[in-house]
């Protein structure tokens, strides 16, 4: 019965009515963007809540935050309140809410523990959800018996139908894949391999560095941005290279425009990838510290920029990892967790934590660039003549997708709520096509 949960009672929205998405609709060559209301309207981003974070696979951490048994973590997806759980190398989420009285169970991330104990009434729950403790509530908390003189005050042998075992924590779908932890609150979403489609193959050889199960890379440092903008002019702003010589002109000496090409499969999520890499002197240059052990030549000179639907969004280079996830505070408000990650032999090289550092602050100014043109942009959509604009058929392809994909989710009663889209038609053939920098029989 969770999954037909419903926080919000908005059938008759305006915003359920496709005639409203029609200009965006259209091909890309002939669309225009989404009106400039939906990243302002409060309802709006009440019905994004449900419709798009609650339905969809949404990156809730990075996996090496709760890699360790005993870890917990409390998180908010789609205004729900959920905490993660290691249980004995199982990572599982639930909603985070006890089941006596509705207190919030976990307010700060917490490690070793083997139970979670409300703050309240000290209602007790094992790591898997079991709830095990009722002190004082029946005669037999925690293992052990009431004392004597104080069990007929507490006596609850009148109390019928309470059963333990069937007052645990309210689930959450979960599951793990590119070293993040995803939930899906509604729990209808499709698998989450089928969610992320031909992205997990295309990323094949960097698996053993992301972790599979348990987390790979090392986190270097992290950031927390508080950005007073709506969180869909992050994505896709993260989505276009159109504006980097104007914004990031650092960035063009090691990722140029003319070296940027799609590369999308079919999925939920959107790519690009610089091939080749420059070298011009960037903190970011490729060799600066050893590559991921797995990648074959052709990755070790090429960056994959990759936004999984709806919240998070990653640079992947040779060696190491910037990855942001994303969570709305209402429309105008949207907090980034920032995480750069590598791998233990850049940490262990000689010079390779002052190369990291360097690295970071590198990305700390590509992405605070990004969030001052974005607080720009939101403030100028704020505008009531802005009804949309063109798309740029050349840059903006990732857009067009990133937004019909909000328009499924918002369209509750439409068939394409869960619709994976295709990705390019030439797509299989562009990851068997040789390396171009090196002699055929030689590319691989």
């Amino acid at each position: 019965w969770l999954a037909s949960l419903s926080y919000v009672a908005a059938d008759n929205s305006r915003w359920s009515d496709p005639s409203l998405y029609q200009a965006t609709r259209r091909s890309v060559d002939e669309a225009s963007t989404l009106p400039g209301t939906v990243y302002h309207d409060k309802e709006f981003a009440q019905l994004e809540e449900e419709r798009v974070f609650r339905s969809s696979w949404v990156a809730a951490a990075e996996l090496c935050d709760v890699s360790k048994p005993g870890d917990v973590m409390p998180v908010n997806v789609g205004g729900a309140s959920l905490l993660l759980a290691n249980d004995g190398g199982t990572v599982r989420a639930f909603h985070n809410v006890c089941r006596h009285r509705g207190a919030k169970l976990v307010e700060e991330p917490c490690s070793k523990r083997r139970t979670i104990l409300c703050p309240y009434h000290r209602w007790g729950y094992a790591l898997d959800g079991r709830l095990i403790a009722t002190p004082s509530f029946d005669d037999t908390a925690d293992g052990r018996r009431i004392p004597e003189h104080i069990r007929q005050k507490f006596c609850t042998s009148h109390v019928k139908d309470f059963d333990k075992s069937r007052n645990g924590l309210f689930p959450v779908r979960t599951d793990s894949a590119l070293g993040l932890i995803f939930v899906n609150v509604n729990g209808e979403a499709p698998p989450l391999s089928e969610w992320l489609g031909d992205l997990l193959p295309s990323l094949s050889e960097y698996e053993s560095s992301f972790g599979v199960g348990t987390p790979g890379l090392v986190p270097y440092k992290r950031k927390q941005y508080d950005v007073p903008a709506n969180w869909k002019l992050l994505v896709e702003n993260y989505l276009e290279y159109y504006h980097l010589p104007a914004v990031h002109p650092e960035l063009c000496n090691v990722s140029g425009v003319d070296e940027h090409r799609r590369h999308q499969g079919r999925g939920m999520y959107m790519c690009f990838a610089t091939e080749p890499l420059s070298r011009g002197g960037t903190p970011i240059d490729p060799g600066r510290i050893p590559p991921f052990p797995t990648l074959r030549p052709r990755h070790q000179r090429m960056a994959y920029h990759v936004a999984l639907f709806p919240n998070t969004f990653f640079s992947l280079y040779p060696d190491s990892l910037f990855r942001v996830i994303l969570s709305p505070h209402g429309a105008g408000r949207t907090v980034e967790q920032a995480t750069f990650l590598s791998h233990r032999a850049a940490f262990d090289a000689p010079g390779g934590e002052a190369v990291l550092e360097d690295m970071f602050q590198f990305w700390d100014l590509i992405n605070t660039q990004d969030i001052d043109i974005v607080k720009n942009v939101h403030q100028g959509t704020s505008t009531p003549l802005y009804t949309g604009g063109r798309f740029s058929f050349r840059f903006e392809e990732t857009l067009h997708r990133f937004q019909n994909m909000v328009i499924d989710k918002m369209l509750v009663h439409e068939p394409t709520r869960y619709r994976i889209p295709d990705g390019d038609v030439d797509y299989h053939d562009l990851l068997a096509a040789p390396d171009p920098l090196l002699p055929a029989a030689a590319s691989g």
